[in-house]
């Protein structure tokens, strides 16, 4: 498990990275704060291509911090979010699954979303 303040060193030396493409964060228990420091860093890489994110608590912020990070960042194409956002309240889910959709755009590639 990544605790909080190596998860914040990682996600910033990321930020000018221009070699590493894989992320493979599943099961880190990270919460919403993760999610919006690795928006932060999606907003600036473009080299990161897969993004697993599977198994956290990334929750409702951490949803919508991607899906507008995800705007601006169309380097990566394979992001998987199964079972991270913890959205229980249907119009919660159905709300922040839209975002990232209309995010991902028709980038093509694999966008594995069942939150």
């Amino acid at each position: 498990m990544l605790t909080l303040f190596p998860f914040l060193r990682l996600t910033f030396s990321l930020r000018l990275n221009t070699t590493v493409t894989s992320l493979a964060l599943s099961s880190n228990r990270l919460r919403q704060g993760a999610g919006r420091a690795l928006a932060e860093t999606l907003r600036l890489n473009t080299t990161l291509t897969l993004l697993q994110l599977s198994n956290n608590g990334l929750g409702e912020g951490g949803g919508r911090a991607l899906a507008e990070a995800l705007r601006l960042n169309t380097t990566v194409t394979s992001l998987d979010l199964w079972n991270s956002l913890d959205l229980w309240r249907n119009d919660l889910r159905e709300e922040v699954q839209s975002a990232l959709g209309r995010a991902w755009g028709n980038r093509g590639g694999s966008l594995k979303l069942w939150i």
